[in-house]
């Protein structure tokens, strides 16, 4: 699964990555398997903003899963809303204005 950042100029290969979490300044950061190997994919105003995106990454991810081994009519029924509506295969870091706390 892909992951296009908030700003819109980096896409990240989930495949690619060993973690993805948060720091202290609400940077969401993909990590890599090697040296200094990490990039900040989003920037939020508060903690609960930028674990609700993670949660939205995860539930995208299991999408994805679930739609590559099954054919599902409507993905709404099973995720939120913003999730449901992502490009198969594709999760669009949302801006701080588009996440609720």
């Amino acid at each position: 699964m892909l992951i296009k950042s908030e700003n819109g100029i980096q896409i990240v290969n989930l495949d690619n990555c060993i973690s993805i979490s948060f720091d202290g300044n609400n940077h969401i950061i993909a990590f890599y398997p090697f040296v200094d190997g990490y990039d900040k994919l989003g920037k939020y105003s508060s903690i609960e903003k930028a674990q609700r995106v993670l949660n939205w990454i995860w539930e995208c991810y299991r999408m994805f899963q679930l739609l590559k081994l099954y054919s599902y009519g409507n993905p709404k029924e099973l995720f939120d809303e913003y999730v449901a509506d992502q490009n198969f295969g594709l999760f669009r870091m949302p801006n701080d204005e588009e996440v609720e706390e």
